[in-house]
């Protein structure tokens, strides 16, 4: 399958131009309406769309990804029926092409929340992909010939395509491969960038200190999929001698990447991003606009991310709005009536309480939170949770409960169960 190269030098490089020229967020705005209007053929070759084609977006109805789930076939510029799009991923989850039209892929997202949702990519979508996405994140110089691996639940085509890109050898590897094995094809491999969900580099990162894993030399890594602790990510830094980076890339869209400083902005030279406030805190949920998606259009998509907004500028100088780490999701905050613990509060306080190597999941339900771990760290892991709880205004027991394995290919480590 050979890659648009001539696409992908255009993407880099207008992405290069975007961090030079968009210096404000006049200039954010102004980009983003001239994207949009370009966009409106696509919204009229999009059944659920075209009634709304040259309207401003602002205008348009909030949706949610269930709704874009349900009427696969509603939500593609492409004729596609929704059969013909969920047999092309599955064709591609076993292993195939997953090819629906010349140049056009389809392929299954990772499916934190439990759902993996079906997207498509053209090839021009693909290079213009890989053009930003080499933009973002290589590090200077950018023609040195690279190693580059990425560890995911499933491969696709718009992954597949970066090794005939340019100058790289690229490495896929499943989270469904043992993590010993993964990690001497890694070592091996010895990747110049690495991107991986934390639990893995977390698994590395033990391997490291328990001498069966020799990190290589990582110019950059990156986590994406799953959230990261502080004590985790600097216990990591540590173990593997580079920096985790967050990567921030769902179904709907490659929706942002941490600059040199490792503090992750929001794509806004390609999506326009609207922040929904929730009641009585500082988070937000973000609803996503793909300004220049046109195989499967994504128009005022509301996801359901934990996102907080950085007051401060980052010290790179960019104008593309600043979010701290994405700590979970909206199903994960635990509410009792007009009382909530967002997760990034368990991962800070059990961050304190227990090694950051160590592993453990904290599940609240409306009766009770539920602690496992290593037996030997459950006293002040459930100390830690107990006294959370007490500044939140919440009386609820909290019991320990034996670590088993993770079965699901991502890790929650704060949950809330209903019922």
């Amino acid at each position: 399958m050979s890659i648009d190269r001539v696409g992908v030098v255009k993407a880099f490089a207008q992405t290069r131009m975007a961090h030079a020229f968009l210096r404000t967020r006049e200039d954010i705005e102004r980009h983003q309406t001239k994207l949009w209007r370009r966009l409106a053929p696509t919204l009229a070759r999009t059944p659920a769309l075209a009634a709304h084609a040259g309207a401003p977006f602002t205008d348009l109805p909030v949706v949610e990804p269930s709704v874009m789930r349900a009427g696969l076939g509603d939500w593609n510029s492409l004729g596609l029926s929704a059969s013909e799009i969920m047999a092309g991923a599955e064709a591609a989850e076993s292993g195939g092409a997953g090819e629906l039209r010349p140049g056009v892929f389809a392929g299954y997202s990772t499916g934190s929340s439990g759902v993996r949702g079906a997207f498509l990519s053209s090839a021009e979508e693909r290079a213009r992909y890989l053009g930003q996405s080499l933009a973002k994140l290589l590090p200077p110089p950018l023609l040195r010939r690279r190693r580059i691996g990425l560890c995911l639940r499933a491969d696709n085509a718009l992954y597949r395509d970066v090794a005939n890109a340019g100058p790289f050898q690229f490495r896929f590897w499943s989270v469904g491969t043992p993590s010993a094995e993964r990690a001497k094809q890694i070592e091996a491999h010895a990747p110049d960038i690495l991107i991986a969900p934390s639990h893995v580099l977390a698994e590395l990162a033990r391997f490291a200190e328990a001498g069966t894993f020799k990190p290589p030399m990582f110019e950059r890594l990156y986590y994406g999929a799953e959230p990261m602790g502080d004590a985790e990510r600097a216990w990591i830094a540590a173990a593997l001698g580079a920096r985790p980076d967050p990567i921030y890339q769902a179904t709907e869209g490659f929706l942002g990447a941490a600059c040199q400083h490792g503090t992750l902005h929001l794509n806004e030279d390609s999506i326009a991003f609207e922040l929904e406030p929730i009641a009585a805190s500082d988070r937000y949920r973000l609803i996503v606009t793909d300004l220049r998606r046109t195989s499967q259009p994504m128009v005022r998509v509301r996801l359901d991310d934990l996102v907080q907004a950085l007051d401060e500028p980052c010290r790179c100088g960019s104008a593309l709005r600043a979010v701290a780490p994405i700590e979970g999701r909206i199903s994960d905050i635990w509410l009792w009536q007009d009382a909530f613990v967002f997760p990034k509060q368990v991962e800070d306080e059990l961050g304190k309480a227990v090694p950051p190597s160590a592993d453990w999941r904290a599940v609240a339900s409306a009766e009770s939170v539920s602690l496992a771990c290593e037996p030997e760290h459950a006293d002040r892991a459930k100390s830690a949770l107990t006294a959370l709880l007490a500044d939140a205004g919440v009386a609820r027991p909290v019991t320990a409960t034996a670590l088993t394995p993770q079965t699901s290919p991502k890790r929650r480590r704060v949950q809330w169960i209903d019922g």
